[in-house]
């Protein structure tokens, strides 16, 4: 009897965590105007196929060469979705040509906890162009603060060199210490760059997107592409104890105690 409770408790307790594990997943839709002189808008869409609602949710934008205003969407439900217009303007003079946009989407869940995630889009301006630089990051799975190397792997399919111009975009709860490189490739060549990133924030079982721009310019235009993947955040494992040293640890006591056992005879 005392069994059976015990089997129904732990059902009960199992039944309740799972109840209790919500998720917010946010997905994001990016159009963008052609900008012909100082203005053009990114028209965003978020949708949280989530459970759990997502609040204070605000949108932004992180770039270098252009500024843009802020987009509060407030509280996003489950299946809702939410569209709105970022303006954005030019804020120097630059190259026609395409250029890297990443979108900052904030929220909290439903205990006032903040998460970020990061976006790419691209906004031409003037005239469109197709880079022939693209990266590959594999994806990436840090355990609890440790710090690890991404490797951004860089392929220039053109038949000329090119430099380079690379950023790497984090979410607010990762960190890397130097997100900006310089690197000049030849033509079909392949380098490899690497970063050092780490948790600041991020919460174990988490996955966050990452992104790295690559920019060039060649004949009076701007080139640009994305690199993106996964970095998967777990539990910092404990040390494991050898399979073996329990046993070798009751085999000892059991001579200790037979030992002083025949003594006392």
């Amino acid at each position: 009897m005392g069994t059976k409770k015990l089997i129904i408790l732990f059902t009960l307790l199992l039944t309740s965590h799972l109840v209790s594990a919500r998720v917010i997943s946010l997905t994001t839709t990016i159009t963008a105007d052609i900008m012909s002189e100082n203005t053009a808008r990114l028209h965003v869409k978020l949708l949280n196929s989530g459970d759990e609602a997502a609040h204070n949710v605000q949108i932004s934008s992180l770039t270098e060469d252009f500024k843009t205003d802020l987009i509060y969407a407030g509280i996003l439900e489950p299946n809702v979705p939410f569209e709105g217009d970022l303006n954005i303007s030019r804020t120097k003079e630059i190259n026609p040509g395409s250029y890297p946009i990443v979108v900052l989407t904030d929220y909290a869940d439903n205990n006032g906890y903040p998460f970020s995630s990061i976006s790419p889009a691209y906004l031409t301006y003037k005239t469109h162009t197709v880079t022939k630089v693209s990266g590959i990051i594999p994806e990436l799975t840090l355990a609890g603060k440790e710090s690890k190397k991404l490797v951004l792997t860089v392929r220039n399919l053109d038949n000329i060199p090119h430099d380079v111009k690379v950023k790497l975009f984090l979410p607010r709860e990762l960190k890397t210490v130097d997100e900006e490189r310089s690197l000049s490739i030849g033509s079909k060549e392949e380098k490899t760059l690497n970063f050092d990133v780490s948790s600041f924030s991020a919460l174990s079982g988490s996955s966050y997107v990452v992104l790295a721009s690559l920019e060039y310019e060649q004949d009076g235009l701007h080139y640009s592409s994305f690199a993106q993947s996964i970095i998967n955040i777990t539990e910092k494992k404990s040390p494991s104890i050898p399979f073996w040293l329990p046993i070798l640890t009751f085999f000892v006591l059991l001579i200790i105690f037979v030992y002083y056992f025949i003594k006392r005879r």
